[in-house]
């Protein structure tokens, strides 16, 4: 992977962990502060779409993360700064995502994974895959429906990530969706890509 696809693809989730350290240390007490947070950092995602599509990057994690810090924008923003000091009589889903902006995250990224094959007849992973393969292959009939399949099984991986999220272990919060995206979703879509590569040979036979 290129230096630039690799900071396309990173600095999105660079800029929402930096976000949830500095909405974490402000919540509740300072609910001022994470409203110019918030502010600030959908600005920013904002730039950096911007940038991307000055450089033609076609990724979808920066569209998403757009789409997730203008969710946490809105929740953050429907809660009266009153509010804050009386959270118990707050919804329990609202107060939940206050607390946990992660959720938000994972299910955006189950949301990019699922919707984009069954409305654009696109995946998210394409854009590794075309790093492997020549032009003339991005639209063969195999080469979609394989980065399809692939896409649903990510749903998979992100909504487990999700999940994680309901354990009220702040350790198991941050390292159960690094290890199940390293081991289940590298090693999963390397064993789909084998299996889907080799079944494809054995249908042209």
């Amino acid at each position: 992977m290129s230096i630039k696809r690799w900071v396309f693809v990173t600095a999105p989730f660079i800029i929402f962990t930096v976000y949830t350290f500095f909405i974490s240390s402000s919540f509740p007490d300072a609910p001022d502060q994470m409203r110019l947070l918030v502010s600030a950092f959908l600005v920013s995602v904002i730039l950096l779409l911007i940038v991307q599509k000055v450089f033609r990057d076609d990724n979808y994690f920066i569209p998403t993360m757009v789409l997730v810090l203008a969710a946490n924008f809105v929740v953050i923003f429907s809660v009266k700064a009153s509010q804050f000091d009386t959270l118990e009589h707050l919804a329990p889903v609202l107060r939940l995502l206050l607390e946990r902006p992660q959720l938000i995250l994972y299910f955006g990224l189950m949301l990019m994974a699922f919707l984009p094959p069954i409305l654009w007849n696109s995946s998210f992973t394409c854009y590794f895959s075309r790093v492997d393969y020549p032009v003339e292959v991005w639209q063969t009939r195999e080469f979609v429906l394989v980065n399809k399949y692939l896409s649903y099984f990510w749903v998979i991986v992100f909504f487990l990530c999700f999940i994680s999220q309901f354990v009220p272990i702040l350790l198991v919060q941050l390292l159960a969706p690094l290890t199940i995206v390293l081991t289940l979703g590298n090693r999963g879509t390397k064993m789909l890509i084998a299996f889907f590569i080799k079944r494809l040979d054995a249908e042209e036979r």
